[in-house]
C-alpha cells in the first residue's frame, strides 16, 4: 500500500540529496518503545518533523511487539532511520505473523487506528515480506514540517558527505558513523550471512568494503590488514543487536 505522493519522495534520495543513516536493534518488548522514542530524540533535531517521526515510529514498533513473533520471548525488531532533505524514512523489520498489518478508517474501532495515524502523517507507506518477517517503511515528510537539512543541524558537512558517498558506492551495505565510537560502520549481508565492518575513517571503510565484496562472506579484512574479530559472522539481525548500536 502506497500513498499517491510517493514520485516526490523518490526524488529525495538522488545522489545529490546529502542523507544520513541509522540502524538499531531492540528486544520485543513494550518498555523499549521508550527507548525507541529518546534514540530518534537524541538523533533528530528539535522540530515539528520530529514529532511525527518519533510517533510514526512508535507505532509501528508498538505492532511489531503487540501482533509479530517480536513481541514473543527473545524476539526483537529494529528500525532503520534514514534522513534525507525532503523525508524521513523509517523502515521498521519484526519477526513476523499470520497476517499483514490492516489499516482500517473506523474511528470507534481499536484495531488499526495507529497504522490509519501512520498514513497520514506519511507521504508515502508500504508493506513486504511475509510471515516470516515483514518490514513496513514510511517516508514522513520533513522539510515541509520545518526539519533542516542533514547537514545543517549540527552534524559535520564533510561528514555527512563522506557518507553519502560511501552509501552510494556501496548501495548494497548497510553503513553509518557511530556517534559513540567515532567509527565508521558497515554491515555486508551475503547469502543471509552479515559480515560487520569497523574503520577509524571513510578511506578505510572503503579499503575494508572492497575487501569484503571482493573475498566473500566472512572474510572481510580491514584497511589494516587484520581480520575484523575473529569471523564476525551472523545469521540473523537479531545476532547483530549488541553491535549494531555501536
Amino acid at each position: 500500500m502506497r500513498a499517491q505522493h510517493e514520485p516526490a519522495v523518490q526524488q529525495a534520495h538522488t545522489a545529490s540529496s546529502p542523507r544520513l543513516r541509522w540502524w538499531r536493534v531492540f528486544p520485543g518488548q513494550a518498555d523499549q518503545l521508550r527507548v525507541l522514542r529518546q534514540w530518534l530524540a537524541d538523533l533528530l533535531p528539535p522540530c515539528d518533523a520530529r514529532h511525527d517521526v518519533i510517533a510514526v515510529a512508535s507505532e509501528l514498533s508498538a505492532n511489531a511487539v503487540r501482533h509479530t513473533a517480536s513481541g514473543m520471548p527473545g524476539g526483537r525488531f529494529s528500525v532503520e532511520v534514514e534522513w534525507a532533505d525532503s523525508v524521513i524514512r523509517l523502515v521498521v523489520a519484526d519477526g513476523g505473523g499470520p497476517s499483514a498489518p490492516q489499516l482500517i478508517d473506523d474511528p470507534d474501532g481499536e484495531n488499526g487506528r495507529g497504522l490509519l495515524m501512520v498514513h497520514k502523517l506519511s507521504a508515502a507507506v508500504a508493506v513486504s515480506g511475509g510471515k516470516e518477517g515483514r518490514h513496513v517503511q514510511a517516508d514522513v515528510p520533513w522539510a515541509a514540517n520545518g526539519g533542516p537539512r542533514p547537514y545543517d543541524s549540527g552534524w559535520d558537512q564533510g561528514t555527512a558527505a563522506d557518507l553519502s558517498s560511501l552509501q552510494d558506492r556501496f548501495s548494497t551495505a548497510l553503513i553509518w558513523f557511530g556517534q559513540t565510537t567515532r567509527q565508521w560502520w558497515a554491515m555486508v549481508v551475503t547469502d543471509g550471512e552479515g559480515t560487520l565492518v569497523a574503520a577509524s575513517s571513510p578511506g578505510e571503510l572503503a579499503a575494508a568494503l572492497t575487501a569484503v565484496y571482493s573475498s566473500g562472506p566472512g572474510r572481510g579484512r580491514a584497511a589494516a590488514g587484520r581480520p575484523l574479530a575473529p569471523e564476525r559472522r551472523y545469521n540473523s539481525a537479531s545476532e547483530l543487536a549488541k553491535t549494531a548500536t555501536r
